[in-house]
Formats: C-alpha cells, sequence, structure tokens
C-alpha cells in the first residue's frame, strides 16, 4: 500500500482513502499474498482469496474477443486483453485497477495498476477524473519517486499531467522535493502538459460494481472476496485442525528402553521407520513397556465443517456452490443448482460489463495519444467487446440440443452452424454445401450404396 496520506500532503490535495479503506486494502492485499494476520507456523493459508480472485478472472475473460475498427488500435487493444490475462485477478481481489495509456514509437500501450497502487484524487458523477500514479527509482542510498498527477477538466475539455519528483534516504517516505534531472530516466519528461479538446480522462478505471460497505462516503470499489474475510479465516483454522488431526492419529509403536538397542547413547531404530517407534523410559520394575498407538481418524466430520465454511465462502462471494466446496457432499435440487449458477452468473456479468466501460474509456485515451503524436485526426475508432455465453449454460449440451432439433426439422441448418462456428447467418449459408453434394452425402449412409 502506498502511503497516500504523504503523497496528498506533498500535493496540497485532500485524501480520498480513509484509514477504514486503507486498512481494508492492506488485508485484502495480504490476504491474496498469503500474509493474512491470523498466518502462523501452525496455520497455514489454503490461499482462497487466490483462487476465488482467478475464478472470477477466468470466467470475466475466457471466452473474451475485442475488436476495434481501427487495425492499429485493435492490435494494441489485444495485447491489452493479453495483460489482463496475468493481472486482471489482482484488481479483483483489491477492489479495482488502474488502466493508464501511453504512446511510444511502437504504438499505443498501457500501464495497469491495482486499486493500492495509485491515488484517486477527484470523482465526478460517481466517475474517477483525476489519479496519481507513484513511481519509485532506487539510486545508490538515495530513494527517488515521482509523482505522475493527470486531472481532467471537462468545463474546459483539457488533460493535464504534472510529474513531481522526491529524494528520501528511506523507502517509506518521500523526502524533499528535487528535479527530474536527478533520475536519467526521468529528465525528458515535462513538469507539466496540458492537452487540449480531451473530452473524457486520458486513463480509465475498472472498479468491482459492489457498493462499498467498508466506508459508505467512498468511491473506491471492494474486493471481490470482502464479505468472506471471517470465513477464510475460519478456512484457514479449519485446515489446521484437519492436518493436526491427521498428524495426532499417525500410527506409533510405545516401548520402553529396555527392548532397543542402543549405540553412541541411541536407540537403534529400524531404518525408513525411525517416525514409527517410541522410545520409553523403563519403568524400573522388571516389566517392559509394549503398546501400539492406532487411534480412530474423526477425518469425516472435519472434512464436512471445512465442506460447509467453503459453500459460506462461495454464497459470500457469489461463486457457485462446486467451485470451492464439493458438491458431493452435499444433497442438492435441481433449482438449488440452477439458483446458486445464476448467482455466479450475474455476479460475473456485472464484473464484465464494468470491464467494458473501462476498456471504451481506454480506447479513447489509447487512440487520443496515437493522433496526438502521430499528428494525424482519425475518426473516433469503435469497439466490440463479447463475453460468449458459457458461464450459466453448457455449451456443448446446448450444441447437442440444436443439433438434435435440426435433426427433427425444427431448427434450420444455418443457425446451428451460426451457433457453432459464431458467424452470421449469410456466412453459415455460405458453408452449407448445395443439395446435390447433400444427396451424395447421405447415399453413404444408405445400406445399398
Amino acid at each position: 500500500m502506498i502511503d497516500v496520506n504523504g503523497i496528498a500532503d506533498a500535493l496540497g490535495i485532500p485524501c480520498m482513502v480513509s484509514d477504514k479503506m486503507r486498512t481494508a486494502m492492506d488485508e485484502w492485499e495480504n490476504a491474496y499474498t498469503d500474509k493474512s494476520s491470523w498466518l502462523t507456523k501452525r496455520v497455514r493459508s489454503m490461499r482462497l482469496p487466490a483462487t476465488i480472485a482467478r475464478e472470477f478472472k477466468r470466467l470475466a475473460l475466457t471466452e473474451i474477443s475485442v475488436s476495434v475498427t481501427d487495425d492499429q488500435l485493435n492490435k494494441s487493444m489485444n495485447a491489452v486483453v493479453k495483460q489482463l490475462r496475468r493481472k486482471f485477478d489482482y484488481g479483483i481481489a483489491t477492489g479495482g485497477m488502474l488502466l493508464k495509456p501511453y504512446y511510444s514509437k511502437n504504438g499505443a500501450g498501457v500501464d495497469i495498476s491495482p486499486q493500492n497502487h495509485y491515488l484517486p484524487v477527484n470523482f465526478t458523477d460517481d466517475s474517477c477524473n483525476a489519479v496519481i500514479c507513484p513511481e519509485t527509482i532506487v539510486l545508490g542510498k538515495n530513494f527517488y519517486t515521482r509523482l505522475e498527477y493527470h486531472y481532467h477538466d471537462r468545463e474546459k475539455c483539457t488533460h493535464t499531467i504534472e510529474n513531481y519528483c522526491y529524494r528520501s534516504g528511506v523507502p517509506s517516505s518521500l523526502g524533499t522535493a528535487c528535479s527530474l534531472s536527478e533520475v536519467s530516466e526521468w529528465s525528458d519528461i515535462s513538469p507539466k502538459k496540458t492537452f487540449e479538446n480531451a473530452e473524457k480522462p486520458l486513463f480509465a478505471v475498472f472498479r468491482m460494481p459492489d457498493s462499498n460497505h467498508i466506508d459508505l462516503l467512498s468511491p473506491l470499489g471492494v474486493s471481490a472476496y470482502a464479505d468472506a474475510m471471517d470465513f477464510i479465516r475460519d478456512a484457514d483454522e479449519q485446515w489446521e485442525r484437519i492436518l493436526w488431526e491427521l498428524v495426532s492419529s499417525e500410527r506409533a509403536i510405545d516401548a520402553s528402553e529396555d527392548l532397543f538397542r542402543f549405540r553412541n547413547g541411541k536407540p537403534v531404530l529400524p531404518e525408513g521407520r525411525e517416525r514409527m517407534f517410541r522410545c520409553l523410559e523403563s519403568t524400573g520394575n522388571g516389566s517392559s513397556i509394549f503398546n501400539t498407538f492406532s487411534p480412530e481418524i474423526r477425518d469425516t466430520s472435519q472434512f464436512n465443517s471445512l465442506n460447509q465454511i467453503l459453500r459460506r465462502i462461495e454464497n459470500a462471494v457469489g461463486l457457485s456452490y462446486g467451485t470451492l466446496s464439493e458438491m458431493s457432499e452435499v444433497e442438492k435440487t435441481a433449482e438449488e443448482i440452477r439458483s446458486s449458477k445464476q448467482r455466479s452468473f450475474t455476479r460475473v456479468c456485472d464484473i464484465q460489463e464494468g470491464l467494458q466501460e473501462s476498456l471504451s474509456g481506454l480506447l479513447y485515451g489509447m487512440q487520443y495519444y496515437r493522433d496526438y503524436y502521430s499528428g494525424s485526426s482519425k475518426a473516433a475508432a469503435n469497439l466490440n467487446v463479447t463475453f460468449g455465453d458459457g458461464i450459466l449454460e453448457d455449451t456443448e449440451k446446448e450444441l447437442q440440443r440444436r443439433f438434435l432439433l435440426t435433426q427433427a426439422g425444427y431448427y434450420k441448418p444455418e443457425l446451428l452452424l451460426s451457433y457453432y462456428f459464431g458467424c452470421t447467418e449469410e456466412e453459415a449459408r455460405a458453408m452449407m454445401p448445395d443439395n446435390s453434394m447433400q444427396s451424395n452425402a447421405s447415399k453413404l449412409f444408405e445400406g445399398d450404396a
């Protein structure tokens, strides 16, 4: 988590990230990186936060298809999709992310930062129009931090970028202001630049679709697993109980020391079976102890408890039952399964809608920079984003149903091909053979052919 208060104080602007939100975002990131406060040497993480974030990323992006009417921007936007496949889960885990475009000789690109790595400054009509992006470089014993301040003026239709540099001897402090020229990588960066005729901000912000119940006045998004943090802790602790149950019930043989041979003051145990034997002191009355320790393992009740906790997590984050839990452990009706899938479908659709809006804002910024630095002025490019329909329904089963309807004569063949190949009806008709070819093909399956 960046020092949001220090950055806000340095630039003399109000900080929109409250102490509650700072604490919550730290907890979400710690959970994502397996550094939660309840984890110890014995209580280890089940890595549920990362699993939840990656599952939502998978559901949201598995069938995504992006196309832009401009060939150059289409190539750049599809490169962004590849970046999202690597980084989108981090944004889901932290509550959102910043998409900041730039332009170089290789074309338009984008920097992606999770919500806790930049500072939102202002929101207008629930849309972010000002952010500060920090970047740190270490040179010798000094820590240099560059603050890139973006703000959009909707009335003047301008987008301004200001750059500030600070030098410090410790990484946790901005230190004192200095010149950008002290860092060779930043020496060519202009301290201030204003772009005219910018109808929108030249960046885009994605936020998770849930309302912020951590801080009701905050416009920031919340983590996908914000409502499940307590259940995630319960799951980690229950997993430790299961492991302890297995270890504590491990078979062993307790025997008094007079039943062992000793070498260099240590009992000689069968090679490879050292864990099985436990040497006890002699009773002193001439009798020996030899006892087999093999208690019953209470694994069924322990795993059932864990499974119930996992179901609570699935319900809290909006995943369908069976994503984390074991479906075989719970009797479920078809309506219950359908309801849980619908919950997951609705949740993912909301995420996709927010992502599509962010990609649209990103495309505007990418085209603005491309046209500005190349000296061209082209018509606004159009973005088409499709996410597929495989979240709620089984596409293989649906294809089989449509195929049977086609065989029965209740469904047009071109509609079946259109569904299978994802093309238009006209393109599907062009794929179909003519009547003579169909007739000859059907004869192959006749007995007298």
